[in-house]
């Protein structure tokens, strides 16, 4: 018990020597450093946050300075002069790649929109016809929409028109002229003809207008599709309404959203209809990517719509309001239209030549200015300034908890001050970040670094903790064994000591009971021997000094020879031995006095844990190329908990009959290493109270292997 009380107090002294000299004040020093870089970064974060205004206000003012030139340079007179004469002139203007994207404008005096010339309102037939009034032509005209539209004699009508359209070389009459002589042949049932006709009229004025202002390419292609339905012939029209379509969305005719509207539909429902049955998958392929594509010519329809509807009539009142103010007769103002928001910018321009004032502008392409131009303005000033200015666009922006939550801490929010853009500027102190940063990447490292230190000095105390218990458990095995073996070798030096005197005071005693005594005298002495040299042999094993005498012999007369040495004890405990030795083993090298002592040790365990079973069996037998030494009992077994921890020194399993047993412990810790010492092995088959079997293997013939 003073043993075991011992090894508890050594535990617990380890770990408070840990924790109060170790431990504590690691944790304390460690606190106090993390304290000192907390409160040093706080200090250079302040200085930082006083700055970051003043910072902040800098670089707005230069952001807006940049977006300003970058209008300035845009609203050049130079570059607008030649928009303002494009009214009724046919010329077609070709945006500059200065523009990236944003949508130019130009008002008249009036604020009528000039450019973009998406609606074209001109209805060139009333012009000539005025021209033209009195002449042969416009007189032969008149006579056949008489015949037409009054006497209903389509068939004199369409001679007339024919007649018409082959007398003027002017295009414009000559289009109008087959366009009539086409309808009367419609109506007088000449589908044939009146196909010819069409298609003539698509393909030589396909860009040209009839009275009512409708292109005669979507006008012809129609009544095209429309005659051959009628003859129910086959044809390729299919193609040409899909080209139609993509001149429409792409703007070859400049109409009035209702007309673009109308003709759209109709050639949409058209091509819906007839490729709705995947018989023409080559084209329902090609109409497919027309449709998806985006019309460039639907949105320059909405543009001049907003221009038309909502800037004009903002621009009109600002001119109107600076002709009694200072103001410059330049600005810019949003625009809602729909869900959606626009940044216009004008200004009063006047023509060098004509000396015609007008208005220009332009729309920002909000997208382009945030993805391509800006990135340029932020990059150039970090450079400069060491500021980062990030830019959170409030469209879409509904919550503004969540808008909230996109600015960054100890960062500072601005907006512009002339430009009215949709976003909000985040400007953030370069030094700052970085000083965040790196706090951070402090805090990880010397947090692994604690938890690292704290975790070796743990595994230290637990490796000392272990290696104090197994030196605890060591020392009191080593008790366990002195206390036994004192008594294994006290038996022993009694008995020889009582018959020794035995025969010294009694001279006269038979011959019989000299016999006995001498035997007693001579078994004891050798299982004194057998002790001491297991301790003795224990010894040289621990300190790596045992050696073994390997000299040929056969293995059969030394067991046999050795069980008839141990006949006494055999008597003396009453056990049976069941011998079944095979001497035809051949000669080997082995240690006699070795392989002796391990049959010995393992027929005193099976004696001595065969309590009530006296019967032990031992065979010698040949296995392939092993002689196999096999000492079998009928007592307690082992468990299988045990089995691989009985070969230890002094180990001494938790069985009752094994607790109360005498014995040094050191028996199969011999017996291996004997075995292992002549290249073999040991094997236990074993179950609780059903006995145990002990097989030694050893090579009759050693190979290469066990040499080495």
């Amino acid at each position: 018990m003073n043993i075991f009380a011992q090894e508890i107090w050594a535990r617990r002294k380890i770990i408070i020597i840990f924790l109060f000299a170790i431990l504590v004040p690691t944790i304390i020093v460690g606190f106090l450093s993390w304290n000192a870089f907390s409160k040093r970064r706080e200090a250079f974060r302040k200085i930082f946050e006083s700055q970051l205004w003043m910072s902040g206000e800098t670089a707005i003012t230069s952001i807006e300075s940049a977006l300003l030139q970058y209008e300035d340079s845009i609203l050049s007179p130079e570059y607008f002069a030649p928009l303002s004469t494009l009214r009724g002139s046919g010329q077609e203007f070709k945006q500059s790649a200065l523009l990236s994207g944003a949508k130019i404008f130009v008002l008249d005096v009036d604020f009528r929109v000039v450019y973009p010339q998406a609606e074209n309102d001109d209805r060139p037939f009333v012009r000539w016809e005025q021209s033209l009034a009195g002449s042969p032509i416009a007189f032969l005209f008149q006579k056949a929409e008489d015949l037409e539209f009054a006497q209903k004699k389509y068939a004199q009508a369409a001679e007339l028109y024919h007649k018409c359209s082959h007398s003027t070389l002017i295009k414009q009459w000559q289009a109008f002229s087959l366009e009539r002589y086409g309808s009367c042949l419609v109506s007088a049932k000449r589908d044939d003809e009146a196909f010819s006709v069409y298609k003539e009229l698509l393909e030589k004025f396909g860009q040209f207008k009839n009275r009512l202002g409708h292109p005669y390419g979507l006008l012809a292609v129609l009544q095209l599709y429309d005659l051959a339905q009628r003859q129910k012939k086959e044809t390729d029209l299919l193609k040409t309404l899909i080209v139609t379509l993509d001149k429409l969305r792409n703007g070859a005719w400049l109409l009035k959203t209702s007309t673009y509207d109308f003709y759209a539909e109709e050639i949409e429902s058209i091509l819906d209809r007839e490729l709705s049955s995947e018989r023409y998958p080559e084209y329902q392929k090609s109409y497919m990517a027309v449709r998806d594509k985006p019309s460039p010519y639907l949105k320059e329809l909405e543009f001049k719509k907003i221009l038309t509807e909502n800037v004009a009539p903002i621009i009109k009142e600002r001119m109107a309001f600076s002709q009694y103010s200072n103001e410059p007769r330049k600005g810019r103002f949003p625009v809602v239209a729909g869900e959606s928001s626009y940044l216009f910018s004008y200004s009063l321009l006047s023509d060098a030549q004509s000396d015609q004032p007008f208005y220009a502008g332009f729309c920002w392409d909000l997208d382009y200015l945030k993805n391509q131009k800006w990135p340029e303005i932020a990059n150039t000033l970090a450079q400069a300034s060491g500021i980062q200015v990030r830019l959170i666009d409030e469209r879409g922006q509904n919550d503004s908890a969540d808008l909230e939550n996109a600015i960054p801490e100890n960062a500072l929010s601005l907006h512009l001050r002339q430009l009215p853009f949709p976003w909000r500027f985040i400007v953030v102190q370069t030094a700052l970040e970085d000083l965040k940063s790196s706090a951070l990447k402090e805090n990880i490292f010397y947090g692994i670094l604690a938890v690292a230190v704290i975790g070796m000095m743990c595994l230290g105390a637990f490796l000392i903790a272990r290696d104090i218990s197994r030196e605890s458990v060591t020392i009191r095995q080593k008790s366990e064994f002195v206390h036994n073996i004192s008594h294994e070798i006290r038996t022993p030096l009694t008995l020889i000591r009582l018959y020794g005197e035995t025969l010294k005071d009694k001279k006269n005693l038979p011959e019989e009971n000299k016999r006995e005594a001498y035997e007693i005298i001579t078994g004891e002495s050798e299982r004194l021997s057998h002790l001491i040299n297991d301790v003795l042999d224990s010894s040289r094993i621990e300190r790596g000094k045992k050696e073994f005498n390997f000299q040929t012999g056969y293995l059969a007369s030394a067991v046999k020879e050795t069980l008839e040495s141990y006949r006494y004890q055999f008597k003396k405990e009453g056990f049976t031995v069941h011998e079944e030795i095979d001497t035809s083993l051949p000669a080997m090298d082995f240690d006699r006095e070795a392989l002796a002592s391990v049959l010995i040790n393992l027929l005193n365990n099976a004696m001595k844990f065969s309590p009530g079973k006296n019967e032990v069996s031992v065979r010698l037998f040949r296995n392939e190329a092993h002689a196999v030494l096999q000492v079998a009992d009928q007592g307690i077994g082992i468990s299988r908990k045990d089995v691989g921890k009985i070969f230890q020194r002094f180990y001494r399993s938790q069985n009752k009959v094994v607790s109360e047993s005498q014995g040094s412990g050191l028996g199969l810790t011999i017996v291996k290493h004997v075995a292992e010492a002549h290249g073999g092995k040991v094997e236990v088959e074993s179950e609780p109270e059903k006995g145990s079997v002990f097989s030694v293997i050893l090579p009759i013939f050693k190979t290469k292997e066990d040499e080495k």
